[in-house]
């Protein structure tokens, strides 16, 4: 038969040397353990690791950023009705009262951000939607409010009725200065004609209201308006005065509820993620646990614990070492993932050294021995799994290349730590422990168990402060666990045991010798019987594939907050209201950029044809006028004020000597001279309506325009895009509005022009994340299968053994399709995860199969013996993963909930590949006569242990 790679003279070696070696091997990975702390604790990253591929979506954006800075931080809070109608007198009070609170909290500094000085931040400007100046917050109560107090009328909302407050939305809302309020109102928005104070009147009633305010962006740091996960701290400083102006605003909610339209996405992302926290630290304590039950000793269960805070450890030092950068899905995704791959290397490998003890060994050559079996292994599914994981650098997004990288780090991290130096220390503790040993008692169990429970917690906190980034207390919580639960109990086993003769047998030793030396037991017989029907089970599985692959195929790429955040969070429900209140009025902007000489009257006339042309698209929102959602901060609306302002060109005429006029009625200067002067003047003193008003000032006016002297000018212009929370709009939305942008194609003066924002942003960071996942998948599955070849010697049994990785693969994409997952970056890293676990399992059983075939020369037999030993193995760090990413997957965040689920539900679909699919395989591809093994006898044992730890500290 072809060659065996799992007994080869390399591994024997390797085995011996390691074995012989134990003590140095273990002092030289905590001497490595203890340099990883400097660049964990010294060279933490700086920055984080860009989303965003290459193209001209992402360069027009960075152009953006580098050009126009804002100077207003503004943003929008929804003021909904606790009946059916805010515009009542009460609700309008209660709002008025909150904006004063607001404006009085801001003088007296309470507003500042934790950190930042206590002073005003509100921004003092001009409101368009008004048409007066305001301080910060632009509110319907403050209108409706002035509208009573004027002497003609002589009330306040105090002393006003509600058919007063009424009547004064009927003349705000009729007025034409005023009448842009109604863009502030519900889409729900109702009126019905009726008499009040003798006065024929629109009678006006809505459920809801948007509240705008704006702070001064220079003050809270300044910066773009560009936000996202893992950001600065002048982003975090900005979300806490949001959430502070949402509580003032707020007040006691008698008669409304408030929310600001996603004002903190990564203060919530803090908030759920500490709750989630929680959550992680218990998916490694039930990981654990499910360790030491399955192999049934304490120490197996502890020194893991240890080992995975080491493997942590580990990741970060030498993440932080080699340069990689920070992110969402390195920091939190890999780390927990490794969890999994980390208990499967080392359950396998102690799993064997504890087979090799029940077969008579001292500590020392059973170590020899069952490394001997498991050590080519163990490298095989490292080499493997690294590829699978580095198949990520195939990718043109920086964060997906260094989760790649990340990934390949603790995979040799986790072989090393947990595949190797737990086991020569676990043969170090049992040569302490060798001796004599009766059952242990009721306490003594009490007694091990209550510590099982007490390293593992310690562990998973270790883990959770070190994945979270607070390495010191991990580090010493680590240091607590590792000297009371191993140093402190292996001192006292040395001092217990030192007087004590040898012996290899312990009370459940006999057991498991017996249950593996005769190759039988319920998974055995499983495994060796649907092996015997694959002629039916084989079509069954094949037909079940297909089906999943159309599936699978049908699984969409979408970013939505419900993946991420609590769909009960203010920040989920403030988009949610965002989409019931405003709908199609508003929406998330798309930015259109253009270039060139913008003092050319041929480009402005180009300019305002593609913004009528807007008025046309479906795709664009409207206000309450049917008026397309054009942002009024763009250089025609400026333009056009000077032109209507007989004060703002007198004071150009006087700054610059031009003449400005607009003879044709066009509203826009006549010559290229003008409009260059209107530019110089703007830019430097804002736009002014008269000498009290000024209706942009000069830091708006560059957050759109800068002209420069040599005539190669940019600008932009912001328009709504409503409904951007469906990727199939978003992608029609760019098609209709790059066709709108066309009708500057054929404009000299105008030399690029393009379109970016958020949500084009987001399309093309999704469709990166497909290509990646499309392109990295075979990459990943070819060099697997080239290295099984090599490594195996043997093309049909790598054949076999790669086959259940895509069976795996199309399985967990039906089953995010059937769940209603969608694929996004974090839901696109099981791909990966689920090659480098799916392939594990079927490595170690391919293997062991091949190693008893050698032995027995039977298949049958074979296949029993190799799920006798390597089949439980499976089970075991199977059932430790499923339980410990199943309490993952009860966590409240999102991101996370779905990442356990979905990691539980792939392992459990690899184990099943691995112990159903796979023998039948085997045994295809495997010749030679199926010999019928003898009976076991009747009384012989078939299981055995008296409680969850054989051993004790």
């Amino acid at each position: 038969m072809e060659g065996n790679t799992t007994r080869t003279p390399v591994a024997a070696r390797a085995s011996e040397l390691l074995g012989r070696n134990s003590g140095r091997v273990i002092v030289g990975a905590l001497v490595l353990t203890a340099l990883l702390v400097i660049p964990l604790l010294a060279m933490k990253p700086g920055d984080s690791a860009s989303r965003d591929p290459s193209g001209e979506v992402f360069d027009l954006q960075n152009d953006i950023d580098l050009r126009f800075q804002p100077a207003i931080h503004a943003n929008s809070y929804i003021v909904e009705s606790r009946g059916a109608d805010v515009l009542t007198r009460a609700s309008l009070l209660e709002l008025y009262g909150n904006t004063q609170r607001l404006l009085a909290a801001d003088a007296a500094g309470e507003l500042a951000p934790e950190g930042l000085p206590a002073q005003p931040y509100l921004y003092q400007g001009f409101d368009l939607i008004t048409n007066r100046p305001v301080r910060g917050v632009s509110s319907i109560a403050d209108t409706v409010q002035m509208a009573l107090a004027d002497p003609r009328i002589g009330l306040t909302l105090e002393t006003a009725t509600n058919d007063h407050a009424k009547l004064a939305l009927h003349f705000l809302f009729s007025h034409p200065e005023t009448s842009g309020l109604k863009d502030l109102l519900s889409v729900d928005v109702r009126s019905e004609p009726r008499t009040v104070a003798g006065f024929e009147i629109e009678y006006w009633s809505s459920r809801a209201v948007l509240v705008n305010v704006a702070a001064d962006n220079e003050k809270l740091g300044g910066g773009t308006s560009r936000a996202g996960l893992s950001v600065d701290d002048t982003v975090i400083d900005k979300e806490r005065f949001d959430r502070n102006v949402q509580d003032v605003l707020r007040g006691d909610q008698e008669t409304f509820r408030v929310w600001g339209i996603a004002i903190d996405q990564n203060l919530e992302a803090e908030d759920e993620g500490r709750i989630a926290g929680m959550f992680v630290m218990f998916t490694v304590i039930g990981a654990l646990v499910v360790v030491g039950i399955s192999l049934r000793s304490y120490w197996a269960m502890a020194l893991t614990g240890v080992g995975l805070g080491v493997l942590v450890l580990w990741l970060k030092g030498i993440s932080n070492l080699v340069g990689l950068k920070s992110d969402l899905i390195i920091d939190l995704i890999v780390p927990i993932a490794m969890i999994s791959l980390g208990v499967d290397f080392a359950v396998h490998a102690i799993r064997r050294y504890q087979e090799e003890r029940a077969a008579g060994h001292l500590p020392q050559r059973a170590l020899a021995v069952g490394l001997t079996g498991v050590l080519g292994v163990l490298v095989l599914a490292m080499l493997t799994d690294g590829i699978a994981f580095l198949s990520n650098a195939s990718s043109g997004i920086e964060a997906v290349i260094h989760f790649g990288l990340a990934a390949g780090i603790a995979v040799a991290s986790s072989f090393v730590v947990l595949g190797v130096v737990i086991p020569l220390a676990l043969a170090q503790v049992d040569a302490l422990r060798d001796g004599p040993r009766t059952t242990p008692s009721f306490a003594g169990r009490a007694m091990t168990a209550a510590a099982g429970v007490g390293v593992s917690a310690l562990c998973a906190t270790a883990v959770l402060l070190l994945v979270v980034g607070l390495s010191i207390p991990g580090l010493v919580i680590l240091m607590a666990a590792a000297v009371c639960f191993l140093v402190a109990p292996a001192l006292m086993l040395r001092r217990r045991h030192a007087r004590l003769p040898p012996s290899a047998d312990t009370p459940d030793a006999v057991v498991a010798r017996a249950v593996v030396a005769s190759g039988r037991g319920r998974l055995p017989d499983l495994v060796a019987g649907q092996a015997r029907r694959r002629a039916v089970v084989l079509p069954v599985i094949a037909l079940v594939t297909i089906g999943a692959i159309l599936l699978a195929l049908r699984l969409d790429a979408e970013l939505d907050v419900n993946d991420f955040f609590d769909s009960g969070s203010d920040f989920v429900v403030s988009l949610d209201k965002l989409d019931e209140h405003v709908g199609e009025r508003g929406g998330e902007p798309a930015v259109m950029y253009v270039r060139g000489d913008l003092t050319e009257p041929e480009a402005l006339f180009a300019i305002l044809d593609l913004l009528l042309r807007l008025g046309d698209n479906p795709y664009v929102g409207r206000d309450a006028e049917g008026a397309p959602s054009v942002w009024e901060n763009n250089v025609l609306r400026m333009l056009q004020e000077v032109s209507a302002s007989s004060y703002a060109r007198d004071m150009i005429e006087a700054a610059t000597g031009v003449v400005v006029t607009d003879a044709d009625g066009d509203g826009l200067p006549d010559s290229r001279e003008q409009v260059g002067a209107v530019y110089e003047y703007v830019t430097q003193h804002g736009v002014p309506r008269n000498e009290d008003i000024l209706v942009f000032d000069a830091g708006q006016v560059r957050e759109v325009l800068q002209q420069p002297l040599n005539g190669d000018g940019v600008t932009i212009f912001q328009v709504g895009v409503p409904g951007t929370r469906e990727q199939a709009t978003v992608a029609a939305a760019k098609d209709a509005l790059l066709d709108d942008l066309r009708v500057l194609a054929g404009t000299p003066s105008i030399t690029v022009f393009g379109l970016t924002g958020s949500p084009f942003i987001r399309e093309a960071e999704l469709k990166a994340t497909t290509d990646t996942l499309q392109r990295s998948l075979p990459i990943a599955a070819v060099a697997a299968f080239v290295l099984l070849v090599v490594a195996m010697r043997s093309l049909r049994y790598a054949v076999v053994t790669i086959v259940p990785i895509g069976l795996v693969v199309s399985w967990l994409y039906a089953l995010m399709y059937l769940l209603g997952f969608s694929l996004n970056f974090v839901t696109a890293t099981i791909g990966a995860v689920s090659i480098g676990v799916g392939i594990d399992y079927s490595i170690h059983m391919t293997e062991r199969f091949r190693e008893e075939m050698f032995r027995r020369g039977d298949r049958i037999q074979a296949l029993r013996y190799a799920a006798a030993g390597t089949g439980v193995a499976l089970m075991a760090s199977a059932a430790s993963s499923i339980v410990g990413f199943t309490i993952l997957g009860l966590a409240p965040m999102p991101m996370f909930s779905s990442y356990g689920f979905l990691t539980a539900a792939m392992i459990f679909l690899a184990l099943a590949a691995s112990l159903v699919v796979l023998p039948s395989l085997l045994l295809m591809v495997t010749p030679g006569k199926e010999l019928q093994p003898e009976p076991a006898p009747a009384s012989g044992p078939r299981g055995g242990g008296t409680g969850p730890f054989v051993d004790t500290p």
